[in-house]
């Protein structure tokens, strides 16, 4: 499933209106100025390792753009997020990378929801931002733009998730596939507008959107999870692959 996951999501990805850059030994997400950009995959095993990091300091300060190289655990060689932490990419917090299986899923995977969740394409976007507002207010406007340009790009990728308490967003999350190939779609998101956490509205987002992924052909869903969502997740049959650990180099300003 690693391997998988390994070839699909991360070397062979595609990118929502980015400029993918592959090189033997790792693949670029380049984002245009102002949006993220990303390391998806490296494998510097057998490379001149201070090399090829000192290469992408200089590569992202020359771009001048910050870029988050996304440490996977058994990423080669072993001491790769020291290295990295080294040259200037800061390791933020480690998550972990759950799999649910829909091979075989859970029983609840067929149940109602029990709440009232939508589905959209890029109309549902501004009521997701209405969440964001309440949870993360200074990341709305980056959001907005951000999945703007990839709906735009690669509409048939996204669907936004909208639970609604009494017609109004109390929780919202998104589901994103990195391809017509992959067999994995990944469930980003789940955020609970504050007055309304405790309701289960998380893990109604998460049947609705694990319902769908099931009904899209996909074999595997997954979540990059945090302390907070996690458990909730096992709870749920999902399952632990790998750790995580994003590392984001801030080039200085000139």
């Amino acid at each position: 499933m690693l391997a998988l996951y390994d070839r699909f999501e991360r070397r062979e990805a595609a990118a929502d209106g980015r400029r993918v850059e592959r090189t033997d030994h790792l693949t670029r997400h380049v984002g245009a100025p102002g949006q993220p950009s990303w390391i998806a995959w490296s494998d510097l095993a057998g490379a001149d390792l201070e090399a090829a990091i000192a290469g992408e300091v200089g590569y992202w300060t020359a771009l001048g753009q910050e870029v988050e190289w996304k440490h996977f655990a058994r990423d080669a060689p072993p001491d790769l997020l020291a290295r990295l932490a080294a040259a200037g990419f800061e390791p933020e917090e480690p998550e972990v990378l759950l799999v649910l299986d829909l091979g075989a899923p859970p029983a609840w995977v067929g149940e109602d929801a029990g709440h009232d969740v939508r589905a959209f394409g890029l109309e549902g976007v501004e009521d997701v931002a209405a969440v964001m507002a309440a949870v993360w207010p200074g990341e709305v406007a980056a959001f907005r733009e951000r999945f703007t340009n990839e709906v735009e790009a690669a509409p048939e990728r996204t669907r936004f998730y909208v639970a609604y308490v009494d017609g109004q967003p109390a929780a919202a999350a998104w589901a994103q596939a990195s391809g017509p190939a992959s067999p994995f779609l990944g469930l980003w998101g789940g955020a609970t507008v504050p007055a309304h956490r405790g309701r289960g509205l998380y893990r109604a987002l998460v049947v609705v959107r694990a319902r769908d992924a099931l009904a899209g052909g996909y074999r595997f869903a997954t979540v990059d999870a945090g302390p907070m969502s996690a458990p909730i997740l096992q709870r749920l049959g999902f399952v632990q692959l790998t750790t995580t650990t994003p590392c984001v180099f801030r080039p200085p300003r000139p």
